[in-house]
């Protein structure tokens, strides 16, 4: 799987299928979200912007995701893992008038201490852009069980026009966002070589 990612501040992004130093962990989340998309190992007081493009698509997603890192998130050294899934994985569990067209999780690994990190210092701003999203289009947290748990997180999502951003202060749940079908009739006859939902 070909992925490009974009960092700042001489940041080391690594790609799927690379031989990482450190073994990452297998938590709740990533066994819900267990496509690694980007590999950024940050030091204190950096920042990141990783932009996850075309692979994002083949998770079944729209357009391109940006996930920014401030630079006072994490008082010690991390590698932070962008996760997905497939969005498939989640139509069963959402209202049948509405199609998921976005997941993502995190995972955070403490390499000082080989501890899990759960909440972040400052939140991590995420954005997606793509025509699937609109004004109706929800942004849910998902717990991870058995079944997983969705939980409605719109409440502090920011959408401008088919632009979505979030804050997002955890890594112990995975996100996904969803758009009402009667929405997508005209998106998605107009672009089905970039929709992928039913891989």
């Amino acid at each position: 799987m070909r992925i490009r990612a974009m960092a700042l501040a001489g940041l080391v992004v690594l790609l799927a299928g690379a031989t990482f130093a450190q073994q990452m962990p297998s938590t709740p989340v990533s066994q819900e979200f267990p496509h690694v998309l980007a590999t950024v190992n940050l030091r204190p007081g950096q920042s990141a912007s990783i932009t996850v493009p075309d692979a994002y698509f083949a998770m079944g997603a729209p357009g391109s995701m940006t996930i920014y890192i401030p630079t006072n998130a994490f008082q010690d050294p991390v590698t932070f893992q962008v996760l997905a899934s497939t969005n498939k994985r989640w139509d069963g569990m959402v209202n049948s008038k509405d199609m998921v067209v976005a997941n993502f999780a995190y995972r955070v690994l403490d390499t000082k201490t080989g501890k899990l990190v759960e909440a972040f210092k400052n939140p991590v701003e995420y954005t997606v852009s793509d025509s699937m999203i609109d004004s109706n289009s929800v942004y849910w947290a998902v717990k991870p069980g058995n079944p997983p748990k969705l939980i409605n997180a719109n409440a502090k999502s920011k959408i401008q026009g088919n632009v979505l951003s979030h804050a997002t202060p955890v890594a112990a749940v995975g996100w996904i966002i969803t758009t009402p079908k009667a929405d997508l009739a005209g998106s998605m006859s107009g672009s089905s070589s970039s929709s992928k939902s039913g891989m």
